[in-house]
C-alpha cells in the first residue's frame, strides 16, 4: 500500500466561480463523462467569504480563515504600506507582507509547505491573478506558473520565455489565459513526477460571469472553454502514462449569484456616522467593517452602527468579533462563518446583505443585495447559499465509480485528502477533514466512512443560518 501511495498523483483543477447547478452536459461532454467515473459531492461549500482569495488559502491550508489568516480578497492590516491594504491578488504585496509585518501572511503551512518537508512538490499552473496562483505555495514560488508574474524567479522566468507570451484574446472570454496555463501544466508539471501534487485553476467561468451575467451566452461559452481544458488534460495524462496513477479532484472554490448593487459599505458607514452624529473610526472592506488603526471606536457608537445597519433595507445579518457586540439583539458571532478566530485580523463586523432565489434575465436564480457599486453583472462573497455552494468531484483510482455524496463537505476538506491520498498520514493540524466518504474501503478507516453529522440553526437578523458539522469540521450552508 505504502509503495502504491508513493506512486500516486493528485491533480486539482479547478473552475473559479462554477455553480454546480450551471454544469450543462450538452456545454460539458467531458465533465459528464467524468461524473459517472467518479464521486460527486453534491453538498460541497466554499469558506467565508466566498472570495478567490480566501479560497485559495482554506483549499491550501486546510483550515478557515479564522486560523489562517486571510480573512478577505482585500485585507485591511494596519503597518502594511501607507493605508494598510493587502491586495491579496498582488503578489507584490503578499511577498512583501512578511518583511514589513515581521509575521507570515498565511499564518499556517501551506499544501506546498507540507510537500516540500516531505521532499514532494506541490506545482501550480494558474490564470488566475497572480496574487491567487502565489497563495497556493507562498514560500515556493519556483513551483507556480503564471502568465502575468514571474515573481522574480529565475527558473520561472525561463518558463516564460520558453511558453512564451499569451496570445491577444479574441473573444470577450479569457481563452488564451487559461489555454496558455493548460499547456504549462502539460508541458512542464505533468511531466515531473517530482510533482505529486499539481494545481490547474482557471479563471473562467468566474471572469465571464461577473462581466456578462449568469446563464450569459459568454458565460456558456466559458463552460465549453473548461470543458476543453479538461479533456485536453486528460488526453495528455494518458499520452504521459499517468492515468492509473493520477487521482483528479474538480472543483470549484464558490458559486455567484446575480448582483444587485446597493453601494460601498464605506459609503453607508459614512452617512450612518453622520446621521448618528458619531466619530467614523471605522474601515471598511467589502462586506467587513474595522476599528480604524489607532482609533477603536467606542462601544456606543459601534453598537449605534450595528442598530443603523440592521435598520437597511438591505442589510439581512449582522456578524460581530468582539463577544459584547453578539449581547445585542440579531447579532451572531463572526466566528460561524470565520471558525475560531487565533489573530488579530478579523473584522469588527461582518454585513451579510439580503438575498432572493429570483431569476435573471437568462433564467438562472439566485440574487444578492451586494455593498458594492460595482457594474458587474454577478457576483459572490455573501453567506447566500448561491454563493457558497460549489462544485466538488473526485474521479480517479482512489474513488469510488458513479457514486454521489450528499454529505456536507467543503474546500477546507481537499488538503488533508490530498495528504491522505499521496501518503502523508502523518500530516495533522487540520480543520478539514478526509473525504473518506468517497474514498475505496481499502483506502481509510471504517470509521472515518461513517461521518457523524448534526446541523445548527442560528436566528439573526431577518434570516436564518445554517452550519453543519461532519465529524466535528464545520460547513457554512447558507443564510435561508
Amino acid at each position: 500500500m505504502k509503495m502504491q501511495e508513493e506512486r500516486r498523483r493528485v491533480l486539482i483543477i479547478g473552475t473559479d466561480g462554477l455553480r454546480p447547478d450551471t454544469v450543462d452536459p450538452e456545454l460539458m461532454p467531458t465533465y459528464a463523462e467524468l461524473m459517472k467515473r467518479g464521486t460527486l459531492f453534491t453538498s460541497f461549500h466554499a469558506a467565508y467569504p466566498s472570495e478567490t482569495r480566501v479560497s485559495m488559502t482554506t483549499l491550501t491550508t486546510g483550515v478557515y480563515p479564522g486560523s489562517h489568516g486571510v480573512v478577505s480578497n482585500l485585507k485591511y492590516v494596519p503597518g502594511f504600506g501607507e493605508d494598510g491594504f493587502v491586495q491579496t491578488g498582488n503578489d507584490k504585496h503578499l511577498l512583501s507582507f512578511q518583511g514589513m509585518k515581521s509575521e507570515p501572511l498565511i499564518l499556517l503551512p501551506t499544501l506546498g509547505d507540507r510537500l516540500h518537508k516531505h521532499g514532494k512538490r506541490l506545482a501550480v499552473a494558474a490564470s488566475s491573478s497572480p496574487g491567487a496562483s502565489l497563495l497556493w505555495n507562498l514560500n515556493h514560488p519556483e513551483t507556480v506558473v503564471n502568465p502575468s508574474s514571474s515573481y522574480g524567479v529565475g527558473e520561472t522566468e525561463r518558463l516564460h520565455r520558453r511558453l512564451g507570451p499569451v496570445p491577444e484574446e479574441r473573444t470577450r472570454v479569457k481563452k488564451e489565459r487559461a489555454l496558455w496555463a493548460v499547456r504549462a501544466l502539460i508541458d512542464v508539471h505533468l511531466k515531473n513526477p517530482d510533482n505529486q501534487a499539481m494545481v490547474l485553476w482557471l479563471s473562467e467561468p468566474d471572469s465571464s460571469q461577473h462581466d456578462y451575467g449568469l446563464g450569459s451566452p459568454e458565460s456558456k461559452e466559458a463552460l465549453r472553454l473548461v470543458d476543453r481544458c479538461v479533456a485536453d488534460v486528460l488526453k495528455a495524462a494518458e499520452e504521459e502514462g499517468l492515468a492509473d496513477q493520477l487521482d483528479l479532484f474538480l472543483i470549484s472554490d464558490h458559486g455567484h449569484s446575480t448582483l444587485h448593487a446597493e453601494g460601498a459599505l464605506q459609503s453607508h458607514v459614512q452617512k450612518a456616522c453622520r446621521e448618528l452624529g458619531a466619530e467614523n473610526r471605522f474601515v471598511t472592506t467589502g462586506h467587513y467593517v474595522f476599528p480604524a488603526a489607532g482609533q477603536a471606536p467606542s462601544f456606543k457608537d459601534t453598537a449605534a452602527l450595528v442598530e443603523w445597519l440592521q435598520g437597511q433595507e438591505w442589510c439581512d445579518t449582522v456578524f460581530a468579533g468582539d463577544p459584547a457586540y453578539c449581547e445585542l439583539p440579531g447579532v451572531l458571532p463572526l466566528e460561524l462563518l470565520l471558525g475560531p478566530i487565533a489573530h488579530d485580523r478579523a473584522p469588527l463586523l461582518a454585513i451579510q446583505p439580503k438575498w432572493t432565489g429570483s431569476a435573471n434575465e437568462f433564467g438562472v436564480k439566485g440574487a444578492i443585495q451586494g455593498l458594492t457599486s460595482s457594474s458587474v453583472r454577478s457576483s459572490h462573497g455573501t453567506a447566500s447559499p448561491y454563493d457558497v455552494r460549489a462544485f466538488c468531484l473526485g474521479v480517479g483510482g482512489s474513488f469510488k465509480q458513479g457514486r454521489v455524496s450528499d454529505i456536507p463537505c467543503g474546500i477546507v476538506d481537499i488538503a488533508p485528502t490530498v495528504c491522505h491520498l499521496i501518503g502523508l498520514r502523518t500530516e495533522t493540524g487540520f480543520d478539514g477533514r478526509i473525504l473518506a466518504e468517497a474514498l475505496r474501503p481499502e483506502l481509510v478507516d471504517e470509521r472515518l466512512s461513517k461521518p457523524e453529522m448534526t446541523e445548527s440553526k442560528y436566528t439573526g437578523g431577518f434570516g436564518g443560518f445554517k452550519v453543519f458539522s461532519v465529524n466535528g469540521t464545520k460547513y457554512v450552508t447558507g443564510c435561508s
